[in-house]
């Protein structure tokens, strides 16, 4: 088992008005500080989101930041959480990540999903039609340009005359991909088959939806000879006490929570039919929040009883914590969470693990 940081693209409310050029620099500079405390705090990885078109994003998409710190870090993997692979062609997308895969000496890995926020697709003028399929062909071409050779494309969505993928990824045979998709049937099938791993998002769980959909995953990935690797992502926090986590995190997380929950995210959960409903108190169970024995021991209740084998954690919504207190709870919890949860297990052994990070 092991534990990763989500560093977010976002700062500040919702719509909130045009940051300054002040404020830009200081944010960015920030975001990429809190990459480098995650990794001497412990944590295994940093993963970066997919933003645009918002006043509260500062880094629009995750290449700008994972190039950065392909050179700013030097042992965690880096990540996509997720690419939304629609949004761009995926010659040019190869080529961005190849050479961070390269800067970073080959601790790359992409998750990769089809997106659901129609605001990035109205942005760069992408009909919003066939979006699973351009997302396919786009994994389909990345295998092509992995080979190393010149070659042609002709699919519905994407074409490629005579491309060439240089230089080619440090990891010999490509970057791994992680499959996204957590809710309907077919794409956790999916997740499977063009993924070596199921990635999760950090909503509220019912233990038997996850166990079907868990047991779809792992059955379907054993079909096609591979080892099921389950990756949850987690909203927490680490206090003196619950009541101390829960009063500094807690609201930041329920505002969160409030905004997927009118995206209809998560209206199929019954103890969330409403966004009154929608409490500190009631979304408790749902995060990695309170005391560092509380914390671990949420974690390992996720690791025996739901098979989860990595986690990514993220401490900041838009509204806050502020950008200080997230980098003071990267610092406590990779001590008093992360290092002792990495000291009990053992060093993951997969192929949705870059090779260079198996430790």
């Amino acid at each position: 088992m092991r534990i990763g940081y989500l560093i977010d693209l976002h700062k500040g409310g919702y719509d909130q008005p045009m940051p300054t050029a002040a404020d830009a620099v200081a944010t960015e500079e920030a975001m990429i500080e809190e990459g480098i405390i995650a990794e001497k705090a412990g944590f295994h990885s940093l993963q970066v989101p997919d933003r645009h078109g918002r006043t509260e994003c500062y880094f629009p998409g995750p290449a700008q930041l994972l190039t950065i710190l392909a050179r700013e870090t030097e042992r965690v993997a880096i990540g996509t959480y997720t690419l939304v692979s629609t949004l761009y062609h995926p010659m040019e997308a190869a080529e961005w990540f190849s050479v961070i895969d390269n800067l970073s000496r080959g601790r790359l890995y992409t998750t990769i999903s089809r997106g659901f926020h129609a605001g990035y697709w109205q942005q760069f003028g992408i009909s919003q039609e066939k979006m699973l399929g351009r997302m396919l062909e786009f994994i389909k071409v990345w295998k092509l340009a992995f080979e190393g050779e010149r070659f042609d494309f002709d699919g519905e969505h994407y074409k490629v005359e005579q491309g060439l993928l240089a230089p080619q990824p440090y990891q010999e045979g490509g970057w791994p991909i992680w499959g996204g998709g957590n809710a309907a049937p077919a794409a956790i099938r999916r997740s499977a088959s063009y993924g070596s791993c199921w990635t999760c998002d950090p909503f509220p769980l019912m233990k038997s939806v996850w166990d079907e959909q868990a047991g779809l995953y792992r059955e379907h990935a054993r079909d096609l000879g591979k080892e099921p690797f389950i990756v949850l992502m987690r909203d927490g926090w680490v206090a003196d006490s619950f009541e101390d986590a829960a009063r500094e995190f807690g609201s930041h997380f329920v505002e969160e929570m409030r905004f997927y929950y009118r995206q209809g995210i998560f209206t199929h959960h019954p103890d969330f039919q409403s966004e009154e409903e929608i409490t500190a108190e009631r979304a408790a169970p749902h995060t990695i929040m309170g005391t560092a024995e509380q914390c671990r021991e949420q974690l390992e209740r996720y690791h025996e009883e739901f098979g989860v084998d990595y986690f990514t954690i993220r401490f900041r919504m838009p509204t806050g914590p502020s950008m200080e207190k997230a980098r003071e709870q990267i610092q406590r919890f990779g001590e008093e969470v992360v290092q002792p949860i990495h000291r009990k297990y053992p060093a993951p052994d997969h192929p949705a693990i870059p090779a260079a990070c198996h430790w």
